[in-house]
């Protein structure tokens, strides 16, 4: 039989710096019932049309993969996913995620690509990472946008370059 617990006992944990929503009502400030962060509730409202947002993120970005998707946390580029996620929840800044078209302008700075990836790919994979989903094993709240569909402008280059980096920018339309 499931006990109840007030809520003046419920902990959220501080390790992430995010704030999920879904935890255990605990005293123990790390238990969590996901084994992977959905991503943080909005605090403040969505941007408007004409916003946009630029931030840069180490490392290459995750690329679409057609056999086995990059939200997966046993995928080898989960931590590129996760970075993403991360680094677009500080710029977006507590906003709930946006419903009009948007604009992606992607840079990638790196001596070279993934082998057998293309920019293309790149971009895909950027905007399924910022956008929600599910699938059987996973649920994830978007973090800029609701759907990849909303991206109608953008250009996406590659540039030569000592560090594995790139810069993004979204713009509001």
């Amino acid at each position: 039989m499931a006990r109840s617990v007030p809520l003046s006992q419920w902990t959220l944990p501080v390790d992430s710096g995010l704030t999920p929503y879904v935890w255990l009502p605990t005293r123990s400030p790390n238990m969590t019932i996901l084994p992977y962060n959905p991503g943080a509730m909005p605090k403040a409202v969505a941007p408007t049309k004409g916003d946009h947002i630029a931030f840069d993120v180490k490392g290459l970005p995750p690329y679409k993969q057609i056999r086995q998707s990059v939200r997966n946390v046993n995928h080898p580029r989960y931590d590129s996913f996760v970075a993403l996620r991360t680094a677009a929840t500080r710029a977006m800044r507590g906003r709930a995620w946006y419903f009009g078209p948007i604009g992606l302008d992607l840079i990638i700075y790196a001596p070279r690509l993934h082998e057998g990836c293309s920019v293309r790919d790149y971009a895909s994979g950027i905007m399924d990472t910022l956008d929600g989903s599910c699938g059987s094993t996973f649920t994830y709240l978007p973090m800029v946008y609701q759907d990849d569909c909303q991206v109608v402008d953008g250009e996406s280059r590659f540039v030569t370059a000592e560090e594995e980096r790139y810069r993004l920018e979204i713009r509001f339309l």
